[in-house]
């Protein structure tokens, strides 16, 4: 056992006692002496020795626990010396001698009697000396299980063993499992119910981390875990029962499947607790979380027991009657501002997790059950059933879109008539049913319901109902305007605007707020219609702009900017010259007001210079000196992250404006509102400069450098990357407009930004965001025109594509390999998708060749052989990757792809074939460019693939919906290689023949655009195929469906219609006039356009 010198034991003990002292002024000397004299490169190794000893050895038992936490506290910090102060930790750095005199000394106290609460503090330091990086330790292995083995009275020994095996599980994965099964056993059965717990927390932990091969032998005790849970209940061990379904809802989200054959029980058990109202809040809600979590794991487990649905709707709609408690008036909620209801924990915990389950299950298994039990609770006695049940229809009404959609007219005769319900909460309830159909049924509902859902929501903004009525209802009128056109709102804009202006009147601030807000949003939606009401609201709106700031009236002259903008918006840059420039005064007035950074005045003031500048357009350019500096403040924001201890977690994830995660067992919080508004500013700047291009040029190199460009290694908060790579190309629009692709300041930051670009496309996680920055690349290369990237660059980049065509590959893989006896195979729910990667991939390869050309054939033979593997896969996406790839390779380096063309072409072919329509249309593509691009390298293929194409746009379905834009692309390919070889052609007549019968092309107007100038071409050589009276009718008509479908515009459609004159011309007037007159009439204008 190591010791240390007395001298620096006496020491640090005083240090210590200086810790442990009431006095402020002994603790801060303390720190300050920690810090500065102890916590150096050349003495933390000494530190964390004496705080070992103390908390293994120490007779005060006060020592023994702060040098327990002290050592956990500095184990975890960054070495001094470090600059990688996240990952990097003290007890990773320290020599190997002193690191086992650490873990002698630790494991000693451990095993030596010591109070319960100092062991624990023991196993969370032995724990982090036994970190999985580190070598190995296999005498703390081996104590560990001699404690879990022993009979007796040593359930402190046990609880700290699981405790160390919950936070380094990976300790006995080399102990045999039929070892490992009978200690969990005997912990879940465990007389000590803390012992029960940190076995269940063990056990999850150690599931999680190992293969799916041994799960099987582990499930076993899965029965054992599960009936630990009855006696709690029975005992009333509410949080032993919730720490039990917090254990299981990890398993449930990792293994959902192994649950199969006990769902039943747990459903029923599930369904107990949550109906048992004198448990604690916290035991039913998690309750609720493990079946709600079933569903977003095992969807068809769900569905396919007959018991889920029943328990699950019973479940949430008990908690959602669960409000008011003694307060059968409402007369708190009435009086409350506070619109969240936070004190009602079961209700909004039910909402959650019945929208959570519904857009899991869906309406079709779900609806049925929910609607049985609505219909008894708005028919009840008790107030709170009919609010449930609105609330419920609300919550469920997203996911059960599939049916709801379709039963409006029912759904509005169970809900409107409560908006006259005698009670508050129940109007409320209905107001707040209507706003969420409107948006989960919009643009239907606007369109069908607008009649019974206005007149409703109209009658509820009157004095005869209480506030927060009136507030909901125009909250709902605000869902319900944001799908809404100009017609459908004008005959009830005199009867909402009356209404609204009396809201401002209310001495209720939120009140006046959503009125506001409303008003707002019904001008966005009425435009022009608005104006009538201008004049009035405008003037008034300037009046209360006019008045002092004050500590409480922010939000409201923040709304009342958010409505004046809307409005100037709404009605247009000419009527709103005749409030433009007072109202501007008085924003400029408030922008030089000092702001505090959370003024609540701040995010409006900058989101209504946004709408002025779209107004304005090149005269805002005098206002931006002004407007500018403070959102470009806000825009420069760096990453404020701290590390933070266990124990302070808590406390910063009470705050909205913070949020907290773990990394390599460190606590970092991460300022996540101040990068919330940074994100915010570079959406302004990117609308301001996209808007006022060359006239924003002078602000673009600051931004870039300082802000765009940075923000792509903000690695702790998505939105920064995504958001800072789309301002990228914003920027280098304006600045290319104002000097042009050949200023050599352009290029420099034009090379700056790619190489950011790319170092992204190579390094980042998120898949989603890679594709931010295809997408920012291929908009800035288009921007840049022929300027290639450096050659540095396009070895980078393609390390990059390799990279994500990987990664893709992978999850793809992975994706598919989700179903099995374990788990099911989920649908994405996150708007991303390897698709979208993919088609943004291609874009960007697309534009890479089609800037550096030659440049990147070397890039194109590193690339190829993954393209290639992709050609060669069952999956849709896959091919179709490989497909547009190599369309575009042989469109960028025609003949020079002759070397290469026996690896994809023979599979290309065949894919001709293909059951998929997309696949089909992306082949027959490819057999056209190949014509256009490389005739001389692909003839033979072209020309020995025209009898395929004749059988893909004969196929028997060939126009329907599913099939026609491969039909027109097979088509638009057979053009191609008849009009590149066409005397070389074999039976070149017969070819053209059934050509012909494939149009009219309307579906895709790249295959339209080459079809008919291909059909011009024929007309204008006279080609008897075309050219005989007996064709001339089928022609027109292909010519004018094309023409009446927008198909072909522009100079393609002129041409062709001068061909078809020159054709029509062959035949007398009168069989002319008679073939125009067959067309019904809403061919008319067309045909008066094009061939009066």
């Amino acid at each position: 056992m190591i010791e240390l010198p007395a001298e620096i034991t006496n020491t640090l003990l005083q240090i210590l006692q200086g810790f442990a002292s009431p006095n402020n002024e002994i603790r801060a000397a303390a720190e300050k002496s920690l810090n500065d004299d102890w916590i150096t490169p050349d003495k933390i190794q000494v530190l964390l020795v004496f705080l070992a000893i103390q908390a293994a050895f120490s007779p005060d038992f006060t020592t023994a626990a702060l040098s327990a936490v002290l050592f956990r506290k500095l184990a975890l910090r960054a070495p001094p010396e470090s600059n990688t102060v996240i990952i990097a930790k003290n007890i990773t750095n320290i020599d190997k001698q002193t690191l086992d005199a650490i873990r002698e000394t630790l494991l000693a106290g451990f095993l030596s009697e010591r109070p319960k609460d100092i062991r624990h503090k023991l196993s969370d330091a032995i724990a982090e000396c036994a970190q999985e990086s580190m070598p190995d330790w296999p005498e703390l292995i081996q104590a560990i299980m001699e404690c879990l083995q022993k009979d007796g009275n040593i359930s402190n020994f046990k609880e700290s063993s699981f405790r160390i095996l919950t936070s380094v599980p990976h300790l006995i994965n080399t102990v045999n499992v039929n070892t490992i099964l009978p200690i969990f056993e005997n912990g879940f059965t465990d007389a000590n119910d803390e012992v029960k717990i940190s076995a269940v927390t063990a056990f999850v932990g150690y599931f999680k981390q190992l293969p799916k091969s041994t799960w099987s032998k582990i499930g076993v005790l899965l029965p054992s875990l599960l009936n630990s849970l009855p006696k709690f209940l029975d005992d009333n061990k509410d949080e032993a029962l919730a720490a039990v379904f917090e254990s299981l809802i990890e398993l449930v989200e990792l293994a959902p499947r192994l649950f199969k054959d006990m769902f039943d029980q747990i459903i029923q058990f599930c369904g107990i607790v949550i109906k048992n109202k004198d448990l604690e809040n916290m035991s039913r809600t998690t309750a609720l979380e493990l079946l709600t979590v079933f569903s977003e794991n095992a969807p068809h487990m769900c569905k396919s027991n007959p018991n889920y649905a029943n328990t699950l709707v019973q479940s949430t709609l008990i908690m959602m009657t669960e409000v008011s408690f003694d307060d059968d008036d409402a007369t708190e909620w009435k009086e409350s501002d506070d619109t969240d209801d936070e004190d009602e924990v079961t209700y909004d915990h039910a909402r959650q997790a019945l929208d959570r389950v519904s857009l899991r299950l869906n309406g079709q298994y779900l609806a049925p059950t929910l609607f049985t039990y609505l219909q008894q609770m708005i028919t009840a006695q008790d107030w709170r059933a009919r609010f449930g049940a609105m609330m419920a229809i609300s919550s469920a009404a997203e996911g059960c879109q599939d049916v709801l959609i379709g039963e409006i007219p029912k759904i509005l005769d169970m809900v409107i008539p409560l908006i006259s319900d005698p009670h508050p909460r129940v109007q409320y309830g209905c107001c707040n049913v209507l706003g969420q159909i409107s948006t989960d049924f919009a643009p239907l509902i606007q369109r069908t319901a607008h009649d019974r859902i206005v007149p409703a929501l109209i009658s509820k903004l009157t004095p005869e109902s209480c506030e927060r009525v009136q507030t909901h209802a125009a909250a709902a009128l605000v869902n319900f305007s944001e799908q809404a056109n100009q017609a459908i709102l004008e005959p009830y804009l005199d009867s909402l605007l009356n209404n609204l202006l009396t809201l401002l009147q209310s001495n209720k601030l939120y009140v006046q707020e959503q009125a506001l807000t409303t008003i707002a949003f019904i001008a966005e939606a009425a435009k022009t219609k608005f104006i009538k009401y201008y004049d009035t609201l405008m003037p008034l709106l300037i009046n209360v702009l006019k008045t002092e700031n004050q500590d409480n009236n922010g939000v409201l002259k923040g709304k009342c900017i958010e409505c004046a903008t809307l409005i100037a918006a709404a009605v247009g840059k000419e009527k709103f010259s005749e409030h433009s420039q007072e109202l501007i005064s008085l924003l400029l007035n408030q922008q030089n007001a000092v702001m505090e950074d959370d003024d609540q005045i701040r995010s409006y003031l900058e989101h209504g210079w946004g709408r002025i500048c779209r107004i304005l357009g090149e005269d805002f350019v005098p206002l931006l000196p002004v407007i500018l500096p403070p959102l470009l403040e806000t825009a420069k924001a760096t990453q404020d992250v701290s590390l933070i201890e266990e124990e302070e977690a808590a406390d910063f994830q009470k705050y909205v404006e913070w949020d907290v995660v773990q990394i390599q067992g460190k606590h970092i919080a991460i300022h996540t509102s101040l990068l919330d508004d940074k994100v915010s500013a570079m959406e302004l700047i990117q609308l301001y400069a996209s808007i006022l291009k060359n006239l924003f040029a002078s602000y673009v190199k600051e931004i870039l450098t300082e802000i765009a460009i940075p923000s792509i290694d903000f690695y702790l908060h998505d939105g920064v990357r995504a958001t800072g790579a789309a301002l990228i190309p914003a920027l280098l629009s304006s600045l290319v407009s104002a000097a042009g692709t050949d200023n050599e300041e352009v290029r420099q930051l034009w090379n700056l930004s790619s190489a950011k670009l790319i170092s992204g496309i190579k390094t980042e996680p998120m898949l989603e965001i890679v594709q931010t920055y295809h997408t920012a690349l291929v908009d800035g290369l288009g921007i840049m025109g022929s300027v290639p990237l450096a050659d540095d660059l396009l070895e980078e980049y393609t390390k990059g594509v390799s990279t994500n065509l990987s990664d893709v590959y992978e999850s793809v893989k992975d994706r598919h390999n989700e179903a099995d006896e374990y788990n099911e195979a989920l649908e994405d729910d996150d708007g991303f998708t390897n698709e979208d990667l993919l088609d943004e991939i291609n874009k960007s390869l697309a534009a890479v060749m089609k800037s550096s050309r030659e440049k990147f054939l070397p890039s194109i033979q590193i690339l190829l052989p993954l393209i290639n593997t992709f050609l060669q896969e069952n999956e849709v996406i896959l091919v179709l990757f490989s497909l547009v790839a190599i369309g575009d390779i042989i469109q960028y380096y025609g003949e020079v792809t002759s070397s290469i063309k026996d690896t994809f072409i023979n599979k290309v072919v065949s894919y001709l074939v293909s059951p998929e329509p997309q696949i089909r249309q992306a082949a027959s593509y490819i057999l056209g460019v190949c014509s256009q691009y490389a005739p001389q390298s692909y003839a033979d293929v072209c020309v020995a693939s025209l009898n395929t194409l004749v059988q893909v746009i004969g196929i028997p379905g060939s126009k329907n919906d599913d099939n026609q834009t491969a039909t027109e692309n097979a088509s638009a390919a057979m053009a191609k290689i008849l009009y590149a070889y066409n005397t070389n052609i074999p039976n070149m007549e017969s070819f053209v023949s059934s050509w012909l019968t494939a149009l009219p092309t309307i579906m895709d107007d790249e295959a339209a655009a080459f079809n008919y100038r291909y059909l011009s071409h024929l007309i204008d050589t006279n080609s008897p195929l075309v050219c005989d009276p007996s064709k001339v009718q089928s022609i027109l008509d292909n010519v004018l469906q094309a023409l009446y479908q927008k198909s072909i515009i522009g100079k393609n459609a002129e041409d062709v219609v001068a061909s078809v004159k020159k054709l029509l011309s062959t035949l007398p007037q009168g069989d002319m006039v008679t073939l125009f007159q067959r067309y019904p009439q809403e061919y008319m204008p067309i045909i008066q356009k094009w061939f009066s």
